[in-house]
Parts: C-alpha cells; sequence; structure tokens
C-alpha cells in the first residue's frame, strides 16, 4: 500500500499521465484536421484534460524544485513538448495556407497550444528563480 502511495505522488506517475494525454490531444487534433473538424466535441475534451494534467505534473515538479533547491535534478526535458506542439502548429497553418481555406485550423488547437507555451515560459522562469 505504501508503495502504491509513493507511486501516485511521485512526479514520475505525473509524467508519464501528461505525456499520454498529449500524445491523446495532438492525435485527436490530427485527426480532426485532417477529417474538417468533424471531432470537435471530442478534442475539445481531451484538451482541456491534458491542459490540466500538465498543469499538476509541472506543479509538483515546481513544487519539489523549490523544496529541494540543491539537489532537484530534473531528468525529463519539457522543451520536446514544446518542438512537437510547435512543429504541429507549423504543420496546420502551411496545410490551412496553401490550401486556400480548405483546411482549418481548430479553435482548441489554438488554445491548448498557447496554454503548453505558457506553461512552459512559466517553469523556465521558476527554474531561474530557484537557481538564484
Amino acid at each position: 500500500m505504501k508503495k502504491m502511495k509513493k507511486i501516485w505522488a511521485g512526479r514520475f506517475f505525473w509524467k508519464v499521465l501528461s505525456s499520454t494525454w498529449g500524445v491523446i490531444a495532438m492525435s485527436l487534433f490530427m485527426i480532426e484536421f485532417f477529417t474538417f473538424n468533424d471531432y470537435l466535441v471530442a478534442t475539445s475534451s481531451v484538451a482541456v484534460i491534458y491542459i490540466a494534467v500538465l498543469t499538476m505534473y509541472v506543479g509538483s515538479k515546481e513544487f519539489f524544485r523549490w523544496r529541494q533547491k540543491d539537489t532537484f535534478k530534473s531528468r525529463y526535458f519539457g522543451e520536446i513538448h514544446i518542438i512537437l506542439w510547435t512543429l504541429l502548429f507549423v504543420v496546420f497553418t502551411l496545410f490551412a495556407f496553401f490550401s486556400k481555406g480548405y483546411f482549418k485550423l481548430p479553435t482548441e488547437f489554438l488554445a491548448t497550444y498557447i496554454s503548453t507555451l505558457g506553461i512552459f515560459a512559466i517553469t523556465m522562469q521558476s527554474k531561474s528563480f530557484s537557481k538564484k
């Protein structure tokens, strides 16, 4: 039982959960984009869940960073998520532009992308402040 609590409370659990929801969200956004926004309800719900789980993971990570200033080491790189979201954004934008409106950028995608960038920016600032 004690081990189960440790797994649940650990950052690794939240990392896996946020990564899983991130992959699901990206996949659904691609399906929605290339099927001309037929799955709006599913992607909207998944986007909200993804941002909520990502926020919980980042909040937990930053709490441990500030609590264990000298010994905290991050083993995960949020930059990879930002690069993937940015590549997807660029692909969607180029397709939408060159298709002359045939493809449309899902509204929830833009909100999810901006939220992910914002969360990443906050963690970078927190990281630099905690080192001072």
